[in-house]
C-alpha cells in the first residue's frame, strides 16, 4: 500500500509539473549583401559543379536541393546548415568526411570538392567573408571540375 501512495504521489507531482515546450529551432538569420555575394560568386557555382546533378529540380535525394539559395537554406531532410554554426552543419559533415566513408558528398563515384572549395564552404558556413585568395582559387577549381564533367563520356543508363 505504501508503494502504490508513492507511486499515486509521484504521478500526481508528475501531472502538476509545467511540461517544457519543444525548443523550435532558431529561425535562420538573413544573408547578408556580402555574403549573399558569395554565395552567387564562388558557392553556387561549386553546388552546381558537385551537387546539383543530385540535389536539383531534376532530382532531389534527401529532399534536398542546392540549385538556388533559397532551396539550400530551406534543407532537406535536415537542415543544410544556420549561418555561424559550422559545427552543425550536415552539409560540412558530409563534404569533410573521408573520402571511404559510406555518406560522403559528392558520392565516391563522383569528384570531390578540393580543398580549396572546402575552405571556401566552410568560411561562408561560419558566416565569415570568403577571402579574396581563396575565391580565385576556390573558382579554378569549380571551372577545372565543371570542365572536366562536360568532357566526360556520358554513363549509359
Amino acid at each position: 500500500m505504501r508503494t502504490l501512495v508513492c507511486l499515486s504521489l509521484s504521478l500526481a507531482s508528475l501531472a502538476a509539473a509545467p511540461v517544457a515546450p519543444k525548443k523550435k529551432p532558431e529561425p535562420a538569420k538573413p544573408l547578408n549583401t556580402a555574403q549573399k555575394a558569395d554565395y552567387a560568386k564562388v558557392i553556387q557555382p561549386m553546388f552546381d559543379a558537385h551537387c546539383v546533378s543530385c540535389h536539383g529540380p531534376k532530382k532531389e535525394k534527401g529532399k534536398l536541393r542546392l540549385d538556388t539559395l533559397e532551396a539550400t537554406l530551406k534543407g532537406g531532410k535536415n537542415p543544410t546548415f544556420v549561418i555561424g554554426k559550422p559545427d552543425s552543419s550536415m552539409l560540412l559533415a558530409r563534404v569533410f568526411l573521408d573520402r571511404t566513408a559510406g555518406d560522403v558528398m559528392p558520392p565516391k563515384d563522383e569528384k570531390p570538392m578540393t580543398e580549396k572549395q572546402k575552405e571556401a564552404l566552410y568560411a561562408f558556413v561560419e558566416g565569415q567573408t570568403i577571402p579574396e585568395e581563396l575565391v580565385k582559387a576556390a573558382l579554378a577549381d569549380t571551372k577545372a571540375a565543371l570542365t572536366a564533367a562536360k568532357s566526360a563520356p556520358k554513363a549509359k543508363k
